[in-house]
């Protein structure tokens, strides 16, 4: 090989390397306009205001007196049925302890478990006047000696 062949050949791969070089430049930009714009999309929510938390906790009411009524299936379906984000900000509005990377499967759990809560919190539980009677006519009766 003489000078012109090698000087010819190093001209072709710098050549090459140039356009290799811009391919990866390119690439980089594409990754970068990418990476902001998922960034971008991820954007942190806004608080609720006060008509979604009134809508929430309207929402909330009705699905739980639907759920009382033997309806837990359709219940569970509906709330399934709302994405990832809304179900956080119903679960948020309802003062459930959720934040923006809570799994929907968390959140579902923490709406049924409340719920639940709700309702033994109602739940109709004697008066303690009325189990004060019961201890003073026990004692006033006891039970025949043997």
């Amino acid at each position: 090989m003489n000078v012109d062949q090698i000087t010819e050949s190093l001209k072709h791969l710098q050549a090459q390397l140039d356009e290799v070089l811009s391919i990866v430049k390119e690439l980089q930009s594409q990754k970068r306009e990418r990476a902001a714009a998922k960034k971008a999309a991820k954007a942190k929510p806004s608080p609720l205001t006060e008509e979604e938390i009134t809508k929430y906790k309207d929402q909330f009411s009705i699905l739980y007196e639907r759920w009382l009524g033997g309806d837990e299936v359709n219940v569970q379906n509906q709330l399934e049925a709302l994405d990832a984000d809304e179900l956080r900000r119903f679960a948020d509005a309802n003062n459930l302890n959720v934040t923006s990377k809570t799994p929907k499967p968390k959140c579902l759990h923490l709406i049924a478990a409340r719920f639940r809560e709700k309702r033994q919190l109602t739940k109709e539980t004697p008066r303690r006047e009325n189990t004060k009677m019961e201890e003073t006519t026990q004692q006033n009766h006891p039970a025949d000696p043997e």
